[in-house]
């Protein structure tokens, strides 16, 4: 390791250590002995305040006798842990535990997405493993209810489940601060993958004239590629979101109402189960090709095909069933008789997931899709139109307001410019827009102050320093996210997952599952949120308790009081599993 770079982990390392200090939350950890388990935790390093409020909640599970080696590293570390498929533990080479901030791709919440038995992966996002038949019968319930009533009940019951077993444990669910260029106008919403992104087709740079060049930054790399059925991250729809469209899409985030998007209108049966969508014609992707029915059979045949791989498979074969549910029955019009109603088709299935260009992307082999340039936005490639003539693509081709332009790797930056042709009136006037990789939340208010960038992506955590920006160079702005923290555990583990490692796992295998929810439970109650919302991330956020946007309708507030900072009761849980101190 070179010096340079030693000498500010060093730095880094001592910050960390200063902050916990500082801030009275990190005191000589009461470490039970013997320690009852190891566990290897993973702290992403992308957000500094997480990294501290990681390490501290290692340290509190250390007072209850878990044996915590934590570690800061890159999500490119994570990722490919998470998605092994087996749900291997750490020492195996998959994962113990990890912090993530999380959400549900849809405005209305769809736990079904994440925690589903059935949706594990290589073709599903229940990297966690949550199999339980409780939580299962409540989400199915929710899906399949056409009356607000049922469907409400239901998420009660899924939200009541969790809050009793905490299968995961939510930190809190935090407000997401951004800071932009004071002269930009028309920045109206945060992010959230992949129905809300930067919408620079909105943005107006005050003083720029009707040419306009803007800059959003966004930190991680992308990982998974660009191509909207491979990603989950923000830092992939924030970067492909201005090129695609979808069939629904949000009216703005202050309404969260959906309106149509390349689905012009619908007809729907009675039972919830037919569904005629008359798409809107005259639309044109990038290439100028006609945007018709084919390409959105083409993209649901290739979301649910295994050879593209797409970690959104299984959530649509449960919506649709096959692709037998849905077929052509005009150039601009797809009917689709699903097997029974479902909540995820219009919620998720049409407003969430990007149509892609059959005549663009057919002829890509699937298992060559990611590392495509329509996915890397690296290098050029051609593609033919019906109507016999070329385009030369330089990344995905969409029907959306801006066109790819590529990536340039020396600046770290995908460029995109105005889409002449955008089938939707636009307000802005920013031509040139760019997704800057930028690393680090100081780096980023750097690069605001000098000029470099107009907004960023809220993962960059600026809570902490949001008092520090000068209103000459920034303006600071605060959504309601819709999102949590909270630490994953991998629900394969022999203690904290199936609980057949614990002493009362042993002594009664029948109650195993019971004695790692104990478990989870000890931890819950070992972690002081109040402390961590207050005192490291600014006050912007609430404690937490279960996986649903505290201010969504969906929210059960009575049921839903806030968990207690408790050590004793902790130890109580833990001796309930079986251990002695």
């Amino acid at each position: 390791m070179k010096r340079k770079h030693r000498s500010k982990l060093f730095v880094s390392c001592f910050l960390l250590v200063f902050v916990l200090t500082g801030t009275g939350l990190w005191s000589a950890p009461a470490v039970a002995k013997p320690p009852f388990v190891k566990l290897y935790f993973m702290i992403p390093n992308n957000q500094p305040p997480r990294m501290v409020w990681g390490t501290f909640s290692a340290q509190q599970m250390s007072k209850i006798g878990i044996d915590v080696v934590s570690s800061f590293v890159p999500f490119s570390v994570i990722i490919p842990r998470r998605t092994k498929g087996k749900g291997e533990i750490h020492v195996e080479g998959g994962w113990d535990g990890y912090l993530e901030r999380y959400y549900y791709h849809s405005i209305v919440p769809i736990p079904n997405q994440l925690f589903h038995s059935s949706l594990v992966p290589p073709t599903g996002q229940n990297y966690y493993y949550v199999n339980d038949p409780v939580i299962d019968q409540a989400l199915e319930a929710y899906d399949s209810a056409l009356d607000d009533k049922t469907r409400m009940e239901a998420i009660k019951k899924f939200q009541k489940r969790w809050y009793d077993t905490e299968p995961m444990i939510i930190l809190f669910y935090p407000e997401d601060v951004i800071a932009i260029n004071p002269k930009l106008k028309g920045f109206d919403s945060t992010t959230f993958n992949p129905v809300f992104f930067p919408r620079p087709e909105k943005w107006t740079i005050e003083g720029a004239g009707d040419n306009a060049s803007a800059a959003f930054a966004v930190w991680p790399e992308p990982q998974s590629g660009l191509i909207p059925m491979h990603s989950t991250g923000y830092q992939h729809s924030d970067i492909f979101g201005p090129v695609y469209s979808s069939l629904l899409e949000y009216e703005n985030w202050e309404t969260k109402k959906l309106v149509p998007g390349l689905c012009e209108s619908y007809t729907t049966s009675e039972d919830g189960k037919r569904w005629v969508l008359t798409l809107r014609k005259g639309v044109k992707w990038h290439s100028g090709e006609e945007f018709t029915a084919q390409d959105v059979k083409f993209s649901w045949d290739a979301v649910m095909d295994p050879k593209y791989a797409s970690i959104y498979g299984t959530a649509v074969k449960n919506i649709l069933g096959s692709p037998d549910a849905y077929k052509v029955t005009g150039k601009h019009e797809i009917t689709v008789d699903l097997p029974k109603y479902s909540l995820m088709f219009k919620n998720f299935l049409l407003a969430s997931l990007a149509v892609m260009p059959y005549h663009a992307y057919k002829d890509i082999k699937p298992e060559s899709l990611k590392g495509h340039t329509a996915s890397t936005w690296l290098g050029t490639y051609t593609v033919k139109t019906s109507d016999g003539k070329s385009y030369t693509a330089k990344g995905g081709i969409g029907t959306g307001p801006f066109i790819a332009d590529g990536y340039d790797p020396a600046r770290k930056a995908y460029k995109m410019v105005k889409n002449p042709n955008y089938w939707k009136e636009t307000t802005g006037n920013v031509k040139t827009f760019y997704v800057i990789l930028i690393q680090g939340s100081d780096a980023v208010l750097s690069a605001l102050k000098a000029g470099e960038i107009d907004a960023h992506d809220p993962m960059y955590g600026i809570e902490s320093l949001a008092g520090t920006i000068d209103p000459k160079w920034g303006k600071v702005l605060k959504f309601d996210s819709y999102k949590w923290q909270h630490i994953c555990f991998n629900l394969k583990h022999p203690v904290l997952g199936t609980g057949v490692d614990t002493p009362l796992g042993k002594q009664d295998p029948s109650r195993a599952a019971e004695a790692a929810a104990y478990v989870r439970k000890a931890i819950s109650l070992a972690i002081p949120r109040d402390q961590i919302v207050k005192e490291i991330v600014g006050g912007y956020g609430q404690p937490g308790t279960v996986p649903m946007p505290f201010s969504s309708p969906e929210y059960d507030h009575e049921l839903l009081k806030p968990i207690p900072y408790d050590l004793e009761l902790a130890k109580q849980y833990m001796e309930k599993a079986g251990y002695q101190y």
